[in-house]
């Protein structure tokens, strides 16, 4: 069996990690979550640099997760490099949390299919606000500043139309989860 390796991208707030956790559940999957990477790998220090210098994906160095990919993809269990103890088993399909889809070639070579979630950039950063500030101790004044940041500064890092043209399938990050997961087995039952 070679497993089916899903990709699920979105921006913030857009519910990939939602998406990603229920899909695996609904498809008894194992799933990848890139964030989990983080530690164990590189990435370009300003978004915003980043994106005006021409968006290189080829900077975001994720050896270890493409490595994961790699074995999955073969039909081989291995170690997660970043939880210690902890076993990653292939499964008919792999979800994978993929922020950057395809356009990050280092794990996107093995993406099968590649999921987009689409939602409005007004749902998407409230979403994020509720996220990060509900239950924390951040200030009314680090909420605006965070606020004046994007409007000023990281707004276009958010403009998803590339993905929404490359992506298989786009689903609509405002219909409930159980939808969102009917839509992409539906797909898949396609393919």
């Amino acid at each position: 069996m070679t497993p089916h390796i899903i990709g699920i991208s979105g921006n913030m707030g857009a519910g990939k990690s939602t998406l990603t956790k229920a899909l695996a559940t609904d498809l008894y999957s194992s799933l990848l979550s890139w964030d989990d990477f983080d530690e164990i790998s590189n990435g370009p220090e300003d978004y915003i640099d980043w994106y005006k210098r021409g968006e290189n994906y080829g900077e975001w160095d994720y050896q270890k997760l493409a490595e994961v990919l790699e074995y999955l993809r073969l039909g081989k269990s291995t170690p997660h490099p970043a939880t210690p103890g902890s076993v990653i088993n292939p499964t008919e399909y792999i979800i994978f949390d993929a922020p950057l889809g395809r356009f990050h070639k280092q794990t996107g070579i093995y993406i099968d299919t590649w999921v987009h979630i689409d939602v409005p950039l007004d749902v998407s950063l409230c979403r994020w606000l509720l996220r990060n500030y509900k239950e924390t101790h951040k200030t009314k004044n680090e909420l605006l500043d965070e606020l004046e940041f994007y409007l000023n500064q990281s707004r276009p890092l958010f403009d998803d139309t590339k993905y929404k043209t490359e992506a298989d399938l786009i689903i609509n990050g405002m219909q409930s989860i159980k939808q969102q997961i009917k839509s992409v087995k539906q797909y898949l039952k396609n393919i």
